[in-house]
């Protein structure tokens, strides 16, 4: 410890005092007197010592530590793991050449003295074993490769990026941008073949993603072809080994396009799998070999439906609220919506077959007789009212509640209710209900009746009500919502705004809303959540929420699930209570393409609880398409980031090529150590040496007082 590491803040009156008190102490005890234990100046030195340390600890002194760690250049290593490097010609040399680089590349810093740290990326970014390596990825995302590089290695000892890759991006951001993120020199390995080679690509099937039975939907089916100038090739369409369309072409370039579209009828309920194939017409005449036949073909599925639920929607006039309403009705494929105003209602007029009624600020008394009987009779209603609406006219029994309304207005926001198990609330919603603005809601006395479910109660200010605000209930098997405040727009609105263009969590309330009101099941007891559409490349996740007699969540029950693939054979599974234990998840890990049916079963208060539903995993081709490697995209970032192109591999042999070339290239970055210096404050009684001279100067006063007589 240096001198100048101590600090000390002290006036030179507190010095003088804390100096002379010490002083004076010391005098006391050691200054006079003939029976003084010998020898006396001795004794006061040691007394005067341990006093003056006591007296400058009550000076609050610091003392500054400094540490310095030693931080040696990392080269973050990126390998592409996607198939498209080593397919098409010269395959078995492509890969090779790929597995031997991988191994000799965690050595590639050794020359320097850098660490490596080696990082695979095709969908996402993950840390690569080289002994783990295996290209078989789906689709490529050098883009957020690199930024997830920027966000490891922002102000990290790191003198330049080294990437292995074909160039080929199918996914994600644009890698020109993304490589500007990590201001370091870019270094690049390219892999693939830049060469074009004669192919027939079923690039794309374009169709809805539901249709109705009954109907016919449009497929628009793109086929490519490289190489098949003068050709014909013959493009079809399959289901279930049925041909349902075949159209002829003939490329007229040595790279050309098509488009053909046709009309499918929907005959049978469910996912329908579609499969579109390319190929020469005639095999006499089949042009050039084609280096791979995978993207021959592609698959696509469509779900079929019976019916749409059908929502009406009954209006008194025209009002933002509305809007939002049936625009997030629409946004769910299974329903359709009906705009009525009330103003065209007639004595001959009907309401439409329907799913949900929807009255947005109707008021009973001004009703025609035919419509409020109508009304009456409608399976589910949803009551939408507005700050001044009277909802003593509805009916405690019809809505659950009444208000003895004031000419007030409240501003409430919405506060969910925990407990409330009549729909499934949407996840986010407490926190994003936080940032939405308050609504105008009726202003009096409520009285709640014990057939009401309140989803939302209303939040004045900082004080929670129990006055609700979104409510549902039941009357003569007739299921009824109401929704007291004016402004649901503004809702939307923010939705849109926190979600980039997307209303997640208001279209989510409006629609489960919407399923409770047109289900006439019981609440259920088992509910299994899970993809209905996936791609081959992403894991396939599932929950389980089980609920006992009295709708409590309980993890207790076994829950087993039964996954069958269309012409094949089942698979038997169980849920596992997930951490939060309020619910149990499944990972199935990655499934093949194609239908599958699933059931999931438990026993749950003596009462066999089933749920069954089907899965679509579809394939992704993107790697398949036998572009060429884009080596010149290497080369424009290598040099936009003052960085290199090493060079291609394709062969083995390569390998020792591109590793000379890097120990040419590699000294110029300069990288050198970094040592990094820390300062800290500490007080100084908190070091254990100077407890140790304390009690060292106490302990060798006691013992001289001791040996010369003294106590």
């Amino acid at each position: 410890m240096a001198l100048s590491d101590l600090i000390v803040h002290a006036e030179p009156w507190q010095w003088a005092t804390l100096g002379g008190l010490c002083v004076v102490l010391t005098g006391l005890l050691y200054g006079w007197g003939e029976d003084r234990p010998a020898p006396p100046w001795l004794l006061a030195l040691l007394r005067f010592g341990t006093l003056a340390i006591l007296a400058f600890l009550l000076l609050e002194p610091m003392l500054r530590t400094t540490t310095e760690t030693i931080e040696s250049p990392t080269l973050p290593v990126l390998v592409d793991q996607t198939s498209s490097q080593w397919m098409g010609k010269d395959s078995l040399a492509r890969r090779l050449a790929l597995d031997v680089l991988v191994k000799d590349l965690p050595e590639w810093g050794d020359a320097q003295g850098w660490d490596v740290e080696l990082f695979g990326f095709d969908r996402v970014l993950s840390p690569l074993e080289a002994a783990d390596w295996n290209p078989r990825g789906k689709r490529t995302d050098l883009g957020s490769a690199l930024e997830g590089l920027r966000d490891r290695y922002m102000h990290r000892n790191v003198p330049g990026v080294l990437v292995v890759t074909d160039g080929r991006a199918n996914r994600g951001p644009d890698p020109e941008y993304s490589a500007s993120k990590l201001q370091v020199p870019h270094v690049f390995v390219g892999t693939g073949d830049t060469a074009l080679v004669a192919d027939l690509d079923l690039a794309v099937i374009r169709m809805n993603e539901v249709a109705y039975l009954g109907n016919a939907f449009p497929v628009e089916i793109t086929a490519q072809g490289r190489g098949f100038e003068g050709v014909p090739v013959e493009i079809s369409l399959h289901h279930k080994g049925t041909q349902l369309g075949v159209q002829d072409w003939t490329p007229a370039h040595s790279f050309s396009s098509y488009t053909w579209t046709l009309e499918v009828d929907a005959l049978e309920a469910g996912a329908m799998e579609l499969e579109a194939r390319v190929r020469p017409r005639m095999p006499g005449n089949r042009g050039p070999d084609e280096v791979s036949l995978a993207n021959n073909r592609r698959q696509a599925n469509i779900d079929i439906l019976e019916s749409r639920r059908q929502i009406v929607f009954l209006a008194n006039a025209p009002h933002p609220d509305l809007a939002a309403l049936r625009a997030a009705a629409e946004s769910n494929r299974h329903q359709e919506t009906q705009m009525l105003w009330l103003s065209d209602w007639t004595p001959t007029s009907t309401l439409p077959d329907h799913d949900v009624l929807v009255l947005h600020q109707v008021r009973p008394s001004l009703m025609p007789s035919g419509l409020a009987r109508a009304v009456a009779k409608s399976p589910a209603l949803w009551l939408c009212g507005g700050h001044d609406t009277p909802w003593d006219t509805w009916g405690e029994g019809l809505v659950g509640f009444d208000v003895q309304s004031e000419p007030l207005i409240t501003e409430a926001r919405g506060r969910a209710v925990q407990g409330f198990d009549r729909f499934p609330m949407p996840t986010d919603l407490s926190a994003t209900m936080q940032l939405w603005p308050p609504l105008a809601c009726p202003t009096g006395a409520y009285e709640v009746t014990p057939a009401l479910r309140v989803a939302l109660s209303q939040k004045v200010g900082p004080v929670d009500t129990g006055w609700p605000l979104w409510a549902v209930c039941e009357h003569d098997g007739q299921r009824v919502a109401s929704t007291l405040g004016e402004g649901l727009w503004r809702w939307r609105i923010q939705d849109l705004a926190q979600h980039d263009g997307t209303s997640l969590v208001f279209d989510e309330l409006v629609n489960h809303t919407l399923q409770y009101l047109s289900s006439r099941d019981d609440v259920k007891r088992l509910r299994i959540r899970g993809p209905e559409r996936l791609d081959e490349d992403l894991r396939c996740l599932f929950r389980a929420e089980v609920y006992d007699a009295s709708l409590t969540p309980t993890v207790e029950s076994d829950v087993t699930f039964e996954l069958l693939r269309r012409n094949g054979e089942p698979t038997g599974h169980r849920f596992v209570p997930s951490p939060r234990g309020t619910d149990m998840a499944l990972d199935l890990g990655f499934l093949l393409p194609g239908v599958y049916d699933w059931t999931a079963s438990c026993r749950q208060g003596g009462e066999d609880l089933v749920e069954k539903g089907t899965l679509v995993v579809q394939s992704v081709q993107a790697e398949a398409s036998l572009l060429p490697a884009d080596h010149g995209l290497l080369q424009r970032l290598a040099d936009r980031s003052n960085g290199a192109y090493l060079g291609d591999l394709n062969r083995p042999e390569d390998v020792a090529l591109l590793q000379d070339a890097w120990r040419t290239w590699s000294p110029g970055l300069g990288a050198k150590d970094v040592v990094h210096a820390s300062s800290e404050r500490l007080p100084l009684h908190a070091q254990t040496w100077l407890l140790v001279v304390l009690l060292g100067l106490l302990t060798a006063e006691w013992m001289i007082r001791r040996s010369s007589g003294g106590r």
